[in-house]
């Protein structure tokens, strides 16, 4: 009994109570529902303030793990940056982690580094380089993680290294491919890269006819030498050394720097200039530039007008001149009626390039020399 009546108290006291109303009125008479949602999702939600806050650290997390990096090669190379030492941060970052966590972010910045460290054409760099990467973690198991590009960071970092390669024209061996097939199996886009460099880099190899040493002269006359003989494409042309580089002081007491002066002639040129008239004008134009890889020269010309008509002289040709056609051709052959026996021809002007001297001078720097009996002195490129 004690049972029915607290259940039946409690029942009149709940029907007695106001009962509120399920939807709030606002003062425009809109109607505004309760929106209903678990207090954990309310506790969880951040406000916008964190977000910022948590994208800010993700930005500076990842800033730091490339400042990290490059921290790295300036602190053990602090004496001086060699191929050694390039060596021995690979070494220790290597030996840090056994998980190689990082180690896109290090390959990164370890290829924008290699310039400085001179090791940018050294093939076992770049197979250190590689072998940074975990092994048989990122090969496809089956053709649907094949299709759909596995783990694309760790190969589009594989692709970049071998890009690099690729441009300053290095060729990798087996041992590249070796670690290709251990990191990102046959399959991969590495794998296809490495492919391609070995299809197309025999084939373009020795195309070049003038090929450009690797290492470029560091004497400005012998620099100046190589440049002239890629210049005048003759084999008896001959390269000849007007002035050394040398520093005079002039009456006034102030230090001035000669630069030299190189210059090469053909045998054809040579007869040209000796049969020049000396009242005619002859003149210097230049600078030309020259590059040779990552190096420019300047090269100066010697040039004369066309000779007069009236003061051309018609040499008969040497018949034993050349041997391989003749220089003229007297054939005796019988005309037609239709056969034209006279025909106009435009005369052309052919310019008497009578030297090729060049001077290298700094990059900030041109010399000027005039002509003299022994020596070239450009000063203006007039007539003389």
């Amino acid at each position: 009994m004690k049972c029915t009546r607290c259940l039946l108290l409690g029942l009149s006291v709940r029907a007695a109570a106001p009962r509120q109303p399920s939807l709030l009125y606002n003062t425009q008479h809109q109607v505004l529902r309760h929106l209903h949602s678990s207090p954990v999702w309310a506790k969880g939600q951040p406000t916008p303030a964190e977000v910022i806050n948590n994208n800010n650290n993700d930005d500076e997390k990842k800033n730091k793990s490339l400042v990290t990096h490059h921290d790295l090669f300036e602190q053990v190379a602090k004496e001086a940056k060699t191929k050694a030492t390039f060596n021995k941060v690979i070494e220790v970052f290597i030996k840090g982690d056994i998980r190689r966590r990082g180690h896109i972010e290090f390959i990164y910045a370890a290829l924008k580094k290699m310039p400085e460290f001179g090791v940018e054409r050294d093939l076992t760099i770049y197979n250190k380089l590689l072998d940074v990467f975990p092994k048989e973690v990122f090969v496809p198991r089956n053709f649907i993680q094949r299709m759909f590009n596995h783990y694309p960071r760790q190969q589009e970092c594989g692709v970049q290294l071998l890009e690099q390669m690729e441009n300053y024209g290095i060729t990798p061996n087996i041992e590249t491919k070796v670690l290709l097939v251990q990191i990102f199996g046959e399959k991969g886009h590495p794998m296809r890269k490495y492919q391609r460099i070995m299809y197309w880099f025999p084939k373009f190899k020795h195309i070049n006819p003038f090929p450009i040493p690797q290492q470029l002269p560091e004497d400005p006359v012998d620099l100046a030498r190589l440049s002239l003989t890629r210049i005048a494409n003759d084999l008896d042309a001959k390269v000849s050394i007007y002035q050394m580089p040398c520093t005079d002081i002039t009456e006034s007491g102030e230090q001035i720097t000669l630069p030299h002066i190189v210059g090469i002639q053909s045998p054809s040129q040579m007869e040209l200039l000796a049969k020049h008239n000396p009242s005619r004008p002859v003149f210097v134009e230049g600078p030309f530039p020259l590059w040779l890889r990552k190096t420019c020269v300047h090269y100066y010309i010697l040039r004369a007008d066309p000779t007069p008509p009236d003061e051309q002289v018609e040499e008969p040709y040497d018949p034993e001149r050349c041997l391989y056609y003749p220089l003229q051709l007297d054939l005796d052959l019988d005309r037609d009626l239709g056969d034209i026996e006279s025909f106009d021809v435009e005369d052309c002007k052919i310019f008497k390039l009578l030297n090729v001297p060049l001077s290298y001078i700094d990059q900030m720097h041109i010399c000027s020399y005039s002509i003299n009996i022994r020596y070239w002195y450009i000063s203006d490129p007039t007539p003389i």
